[in-house]
């Protein structure tokens, strides 16, 4: 692995990341569970755990915002693109083509496999919304659709319109809450599939990008929007329902804000080792529920009944670690380094200056 893919992380952000997806690989778990055999902390991931997707959208959309606005090379739009593209779309590829391969022997899914175009085209959360989302195989996929359907938004966005930029970002940042608003007013189902619904979380990192420098004591403005916005949900209702989401954005640009102001010089240990498991997050939000899956069909196998939740949970999370230091080591990290040689070529001014912390 080249150190200079890693020189500019931050281990704070790595570490919301290892947040994130262990909320996830544990509601996972947990939905394997009849809730009576769930103690009081399992049922709160079983009934929250799923958010911890919304974790991961404003920390993308403040990355790729900060990267965005901190480079203005005429490379630069073919250098986001690039990286993204090395980042997300092979593992992803090799991710799908398994979940094929296993589904198709093993028949699960099997109603649904004639649709697995729809998942290597980043789709998933388009036909899960309009169709439903046991209409689409490897449904876990969909959150890639936001953030892809995100990424090409911003990128164009920062190269045809740069100085409207931050106006647009303000505009996605409001547009989908009213459109959950309209959704959920309207009796629609699946809306939290939906990406043009869930652009606001990826949106609001941004703004987090943009404004972080220019306001002092941005984190505890954002602290008080999320007292407002979990009022607004405790309230109910279509808006509080929409808020739901919101809150969830505003907690972790509250907590971004402060990792990269007061928080910034925090050190340890522990955050090495939470920060090396956000490092791995792509591989063990993608490949969890294979591990997961295996798991409870040895069990079966070997007579062992229902483990404890606990348990199934830190074979699961150490499982799908290991593998995803494997990826990264011989596939992932080749596979960015191979990028930012192709980037060097095109801009090397850029690649010279360094990314943002990632």
């Amino acid at each position: 692995m080249k150190p200079a893919l890693f020189a500019n992380r931050s281990n704070l952000l790595d570490t919301i990341r290892a947040i994130a997806v262990t909320m996830v690989v544990l509601f996972h778990v947990a939905t394997r569970y009849p809730v009576e055999d769930l103690d009081v902390v399992a049922r709160q991931f079983l009934r929250y755990g799923f958010l911890g997707v919304d974790i991961f959208y404003p920390l993308s959309g403040f990355l790729i915002t900060r990267f965005l606005l901190g480079h203005s090379e005429r490379g630069s739009i073919k250098a986001f693109f690039l990286r993204r593209v090395f980042r997300i779309v092979p593992l992803y590829v090799f991710a799908v083509t398994i979940f094929f391969v296993a589904a198709t022997v093993t028949r699960y899914e099997a109603e649904t496999l004639d649709k697995i175009w729809v998942t290597y085209l980043f789709l998933t959360g388009w036909f899960a919304f309009f169709t439903g989302p046991d209409s689409v195989p490897y449904t876990i996929t969909w959150s890639l659709s936001v953030e892809e359907f995100a990424y090409i938004l911003f990128g164009l966005s920062a190269f045809l319109l740069r100085r409207s930029f931050p106006a647009i970002l303000v505009f996605l940042a409001v547009a989908p809450f009213v459109l959950r608003v309209y959704l959920y007013a309207g009796g629609y189902e699946n809306i939290y599939y939906f990406p043009l619904a869930r652009l606001d979380s990826i949106a609001s990192g941004g703004l987090v990008a943009v404004l972080i420098g220019r306001i002092r004591h941005l984190w505890a403005m954002l602290a008080a929007g999320v007292v407002l916005s979990a009022l607004v949900w405790k309230a109910g209702g279509p808006v509080g329902s929409a808020a739901l989401f919101t809150t969830v954005t505003l907690v972790t640009c509250t907590t971004i804000a402060a990792c990269e102001t007061v928080l910034s010089g925090l050190r340890g240990r522990v955050l090495d080792a939470a920060a090396r498991v956000g490092l791995y997050s792509y591989f063990i939000y993608l490949f969890h529920f294979f591990f997961l899956y295996a798991l409870f069909m040895v069990a079966g196998k070997l007579g062992l009944g229902l483990p404890s939740f606990w348990i199934m949970g830190l074979l699961c999370m150490v499982a799908t670690y290991v593998a995803a230091w494997i990826s990264f080591t011989w596939f992932e990290a080749p596979l960015m380094a191979f990028g930012r040689r192709l980037e060097a070529q095109w801009n090397p001014r850029a690649v010279a200056a360094g990314g943002p912390k990632a």
